[in-house]
């Protein structure tokens, strides 16, 4: 290799922290995107995009249209993910950036069906696919960039760190939303749900000036000085590591699955069936968020002691033994019990899942390749248990009126990642190690 420049460790440790807190910044500009949606989806869409259905199956139609946000998002993992690839973490991440920070302000925008009939849940539909494409890449791209900045020693904190994003985007748009609580009804049905989506168009401008600032990943420049850049990432994935890609996938079944079961369908479940007031679901999602700022580098630390793997699946045991105890304690109807409920699902039992998601994904594939393998299979995954899921759940319930069969679909999706860390490979090959470690301390 020739014209190399090895970095000092100070360069190495500004570069790190550039990349954590753009991967921070970007995740935490995903997520508020999508919590809005998903929030708005169980508490305001069903009466104003679907205002002539039953009120549950209205919720479960404006669910499915979140849902299909998700479907979406595997194109953006193949599509941004390739480019990627080829041309770069950096400008592939801000391109996503700004397609997704736009369709959410857009939706901001829109008329509701009293205004234009049935062309407003279409034009939903429409900036729902849009925001699902650019987040198909946000937040397995900020994983690449970070795990190809760390230390191999350190990968699962550092890795676990832009999952503070998510916490801190699902805290901005609930405390929103419960902010604009206070509101009179009419005018919060009238024009209040908008703001928080049209406050998006901050985040892009913050969101872009950080992006910029970033250093390329040093494994992606290296790579693309030693050897020829895949000219189809995708197919080379399937060609070579097909199953790694499909444990991948299906190790993100029980974290995606539970984690979009909380932010959508419990906070419909209190709301609608137990008619609790809306505030209860949103102010636990707040809490259980804030204490996740916590347990996600506690969860990463614990990796890269214990082991990525053993983590994920102590997770994944943990999900599926708490989801009957999590249904009783919401059952109560007791604020308080709820809201600790919610906290011990999504900010303790899954976290395991989440903080070291980043590093056994990453870790599953080569440089060459490893945005296109990781976004692909994660949103892949994603599309499957945490699109569906929700609506699934929230159709089981109006079948059954119990939440029986939703928990047991749930500790079916536990089941499904277990198994699947389970037999998939614990570590790098030594081949792959070699060649990601090179990388790591040279930049062309």
């Amino acid at each position: 290799m020739s014209n190399v420049i090895t970095p000092t460790p100070e360069q190495r440790a500004k570069w790190v922290r550039r990349a954590i807190i753009a991967g921070v910044v970007g995740t935490t500009i995903e997520w508020y995107d999508f919590v809005l949606f998903g929030t708005a989806s169980a508490l305001v869409f069903n009466t104003l995009f679907f205002p002539k259905m039953d009120p549950l199956i209205g919720t479960a139609a404006a669910l499915t249209t979140t849902a299909i946000g998700y479907f979406f998002r595997p194109l953006g993992g193949f599509v941004f993910g390739a480019l990627g690839d080829r041309l770069g973490r950096k400008n592939v991440l801000a391109a996503t950036l700004v397609l997704m920070g736009t369709s959410t302000a857009l939706i901001g925008l829109l008329p509701t069906y009293t205004q234009v009939g049935i062309w407003a849940p279409i034009l939903m539909l429409l900036l729902r696919i849009l925001q699902g494409i650019g987040a198909g890449a946000e937040f397995g791209g900020a994983q690449v960039m970070v795990s190809e900045h760390a230390s191999k020693k350190r990968q699962g904190l550092f890795t676990s760190l832009p999952g503070a994003g998510l916490a801190l985007g699902i805290m901005l748009g609930t405390s929103f939303y419960s902010l604009l609580d206070s509101m009179p009804k009419d005018q919060f049905m009238a024009y209040g749900w908008r703001l928080p989506f049209l406050a998006s168009v901050i985040g892009i401008a913050v969101g872009l000036f950080i992006r910029m600032r970033v250093v390329e990943s040093p494994e992606f420049m290296a790579v693309t000085r030693t050897q020829e850049k895949p000219k189809s990432p995708v197919k080379e994935v399937f060609a070579s590591h097909t199953r790694n890609w499909f444990v991948a996938m299906f190790a993100c079944f029980a974290e995606n699955a539970t984690t979009n079961l909380v932010k959508t369908f419990v906070l419909a479940y209190a709301a609608t069936f137990l008619h609790l007031d809306k505030s209860v679901g949103l102010n636990g999602l707040f809490v259980a968020s804030f204490v996740s700022l916590f347990t996600y580098p506690l969860f990463g630390w614990l990796g890269d002691r214990l082991g990525i793997g053993r983590v994920y699946i102590g997770s994944a045991i943990a999900v599926a033994l708490f989801i009957f105890p999590m249904f009783w304690m919401i059952d109560t109807k007791s604020v308080p019990v709820v809201i600790i409920a919610i906290v011990i699902i999504y900010a303790i039992a899954v976290r395991g899942m989440s903080a070291t998601q980043g590093a056994y994904l990453a870790n599953l594939f080569p440089a060459h390749i490893r945005f296109t393998g990781l976004a692909s299979s994660r949103e892949v995954g994603s599309a499957i248990s945490g699109g569906i899921g929700p609506v699934l759940a929230t159709l089981l319930l109006a079948a059954t009126n119990s939440y029986w069969p939703v928990a047991l679909y749930m500790i079916s999706q536990a089941i499904i990642t277990i198994v699947a860390v389970w037999i998939g490979p614990s570590k790098q090959s030594k081949t792959q190690i070699q060649e990601d470690e090179q990388s790591r301390h040279a930049i062309a």
